[in-house]
């Protein structure tokens, strides 16, 4: 499951990338509602919201460092912890993998989503920011009440 799931992120992110490259110039729009949310191909330098712009090297060995962990960690321990979290680890690597490849190549992220009260992102974002939220969700709401259940029913 830990690597279909990042295989689709992978290659969901890389190929709406390789779409925006193909068929946009940088900072060209097309607009779809406008005022509120547009396709915008950004070239981005740096990290969430732009920051540590230019600095793609020390990004990228942060980037494939952790990564390294979160793998080396999803896959020893599988059978362990909640498939939630396989899942959640699954989107965080996927993502975190397409930005890092693209950095890589390029020496910046392709972003493109862009609604005007958030800066712009990718796929690979929105997999990131969801994976995070469910392994948060996992490890501080369901598995504390999983564990308290049990404790009750073993009393």
């Amino acid at each position: 499951m830990f690597y279909i799931i990042l295989a689709v992120v992978l290659l969901a992110d890389q190929y709406t990338k390789y779409l925006i490259s193909c068929n946009l110039v940088e900072n060209q729009t097309i607009p779809l509602f406008p005022g509120v949310f547009d396709i915008t191909y950004v070239r981005n330098t740096g990290a969430a919201f732009g920051i540590f712009a230019g600095r793609t090297w020390m990004l990228s060995v942060i980037t494939a460092v952790l990564l390294v962990v979160l793998c080396v960690y999803a896959i020893t321990q599988r059978k362990k912890v909640p498939k939630l979290e396989i899942v959640s680890l699954a989107l965080i690597v996927g993502g975190g993998l397409g930005n890092l490849i693209t950095r890589l190549l390029y020496r910046y992220v392709i972003d493109f989503f862009n609604f005007y009260f958030w800066p712009v992102f990718n796929v690979a974002d929105i997999c990131i920011c969801i994976g995070s939220l469910l392994l948060v969700i996992s490890v501080l709401i369901i598995e504390p009440r999983k564990l308290k259940k049990e404790e009750s029913v073993n009393k």
